[in-house]
């Protein structure tokens, strides 16, 4: 493991690093999972409201205007930007349809200088009505299974699905495997019928640790086939031993950018240099919070704070411009584990961070240490 000294992307012409604007346009939720955690921290919170549409539209054009700022620094190549529409359960708000359509309206003015990909995690609990209208606004989907909804909406999520598949519109489900001994075997139904429609699905672990979240050695032969069963007792023991990238990008490591790895058997990067500004703003529309990651919460300032709030954004505006005018600050990792951001080019030290973070923005960019 302390032999992993840095990862950048790895060479590869469909690899091309994106930026992800991570917006968690909601905290409601049409489902209500134990495992999933409730309150402002947490993956949804059904005690609130919906953020009025108004301000939602307001987002959307800071957003845009922060990551043009950004983009303005990237190479031709790499001016590719994900916006990933999520919650609480973000279709699930009333007035999706026209803010969905706002996203496709106000990057009008973008389109000549990067390019938007709208994405959207849902549960897909939807009703084939409201799918209809809104297939024409999603670039791709993201579903994610739960086998603690009710067996109505399994089977809604699921021909849901199959729809979205049908219309050649891009999709990938993740199926959340549940250790319970019935909610596996729905699980394992799910993973069948995707086979059978020929949608791409990924299996992946609960995070949550403790005894009650447990596999057994027979639930960890498929979610980990490559592996001896014993080295993974719980998920928590997984994502300590390291991590693939989220978004299934190939990465490497040391330096050599010719290999592609899916799994880095690395985790932790306290007090090493990241990139994770450079690739990534989480927005959080219920309490107005804006950072730079949505786990790692860093700020350029080096400590774990918001860059802003929601009702202070040209302040978030005007300092990133006075950054990219040379004072760009080289965040040092705080966290002891890294949730999202994996993939954002990192070294342990600064000098090799520069190394690797040239091939993606001029480097002059930067603060100078010395």
């Amino acid at each position: 493991m302390n032999d992993v000294k840095s990862i950048a992307f790895a060479l590869d012409p469909v690899n091309t690093p994106s930026f992800l604007l991570d917006w968690e346009l909601t905290k409601l939720c049409n489902l209500d999972c134990t495992y999933c955690s409730t309150g402002i921290e947490g993956g949804h919170d059904n005690a609130t409201q919906h953020p009025p549409v108004a301000d939602c539209l307001q987002t959307i054009d800071f957003m845009y205007e922060y990551v043009d700022l950004y983009m303005q620094h990237k190479k031709p190549s790499q001016r590719k930007v994900v916006l990933n529409v999520y919650g609480g359960e973000s279709l699930f708000h009333p007035g999706i349809i026209e803010i969905l359509e706002a996203c496709k309206n106000k990057y009008a003015q973008y389109q000549s200088k990067w390019h938007l990909t709208v994405t959207c995690t849902t549960n897909a609990v939807i009703g084939q009505n409201l799918l209809e209208r809104i297939l024409p606004l999603i670039d791709e989907f993201t579903v994610t299974f739960h086998a603690e909804s009710l067996e109505k909406q399994r089977d809604q999520a699921l021909a849901n699905l199959k729809t979205i598949k049908e219309r050649n519109v891009r999709v990938k489900c993740v199926i959340l495997m549940h250790n319970n001994p019935v909610l596996w075997d729905r699980c394992l139904d799910a993973i069948a019928f995707c086979k059978t429609h020929n949608v791409k699905h990924i299996v992946k672990p609960l995070d949550n640790t403790g005894d009650q979240w447990a596999y057994s050695a027979e639930q960890l032969r498929i979610l980990r086939p490559n592996e001896h069963p014993i080295q993974f007792v719980k998920p928590a023991v997984a994502i300590e031993q390291g991590r693939q990238c989220c978004g299934g990008r190939l990465l490497s490591t040391n330096g050599k950018l010719n290999s592609r790895e899916t799994f880095v058997p690395r985790q932790g990067f306290k007090n090493w240099s990241c990139s994770v500004n450079w690739f990534f703003l989480f927005v959080r529309q219920l309490d107005g919070a804006i950072y730079t990651n949505k786990d790692c919460m860093t700020s350029t300032t080096g400590r774990v704070e918001p860059l802003g709030q929601l009702d202070n954004t040209m302040d978030i505006l005007n300092t990133l411009r006075q950054q990219l005018n040379g004072n760009m600050p080289v965040i040092k990792c705080v966290k002891t584990t890294c949730r999202c951001g994996f993939c954002a080019p990192k070294a342990k030290s600064e000098v090799e961070f520069l190394e690797l973070i040239k091939r993606n923005v001029p480097i002059d960019i930067f603060q100078k240490t010395c």
